[in-house]
């Protein structure tokens, strides 16, 4: 392994033992809480991607794989959303862009998109990952590999870690599903932003093995546990997102 690709498996692994490895369990926005807008839009931008990375042994690279879950992720995406805003007042209404003649008829539009990850399930973060390292030569090596390489190795997708059933799981973690989100808030008078949410990542973990290395070659009951845990993480990020918005008191 080259020692450029050896730090970032290091780094990676260390970012996560650090703020990564906890299953996201926010699944709704606070009890009681009251929309503030009565018609909302929706534009929901998730697709059904996913980089099934396979973690052989610690501290080697994960084998990493680009796959579909052939699954509706914006349809799902929309439901969730409804279903937390509507029990706060709201009506929710999907629409294919933020402005034009069939987003005028609500009050505001939420543009939900989804965010890119690497092959560890990370957002881009160079400033958080410098200072989860240490800092020093070491965070300053791993932080410039990333850097020349984040349009090729961020990309918007699900990320399904598989951990090899017979490797230490205290060094590699639990199999889980990850997916991250961007929403933003816009008037569909102007098409301009009223409010713009930081990126957020929901992640559930996979209980138990999963006996292949990859997506496509998952029997069919794991498949549905797998998609289980991408549904979970889904609308876990949904839920941190629309917070983010502040579209509730």
């Amino acid at each position: 392994m080259r020692f450029d690709r050896f730090l970032g498996v290091v780094a990676g692994i260390a970012l996560l033992g650090l703020s990564g490895c906890v299953e996201t369990s926010q699944t709704g926005l606070p009890t009681g809480a009251q929309a503030k807008y009565a018609r909302i839009g929706l534009v929901a931008d998730v697709g059904d991607r996913v980089m099934s990375s396979y973690w052989q042994a610690a501290l080697s690279e994960p084998q990493s794989t680009e796959g579909r879950l052939g699954w509706n992720a914006a349809g799902a995406a929309t439901e969730m959303v409804r279903a937390q805003l509507q029990a706060s007042g709201a009506k929710v209404t999907s629409v294919a862009a933020p402005s034009g003649p069939a987003a005028q008829g609500n009050e505001v539009v939420i543009v939900l998109k989804q965010a890119p990850l690497n092959k560890l399930g990370q957002d881009y973060n160079p400033g958080r990952d410098f200072f989860a390292l240490g800092g020093g030569l070491f965070a300053i090596i791993a932080v410039a590999g990333a850097s020349e390489t984040k349009d090729a190795n961020f990309q918007p997708r699900f990320v399904l870690w598989i951990r090899n059933p017979e490797a230490d799981k205290a060094w590699i973690g639990e199999n889980a599903c990850t997916v991250g989100l961007q929403a933003a808030l816009v008037d569909p008078a102007t098409g301009k932003g009223v409010t713009q949410g930081i990126q957020v990542t929901g992640r559930t973990i996979i209980p138990g093995k999963l006996t292949a290395k990859d997506w496509d070659r998952l029997p069919k009951a794991e498949k549905a546990e797998v998609l289980g845990a991408c549904r979970s993480a889904l609308n876990s990020a949904v839920s941190q997102a629309l917070l983010q918005l502040d579209v509730v008191k």
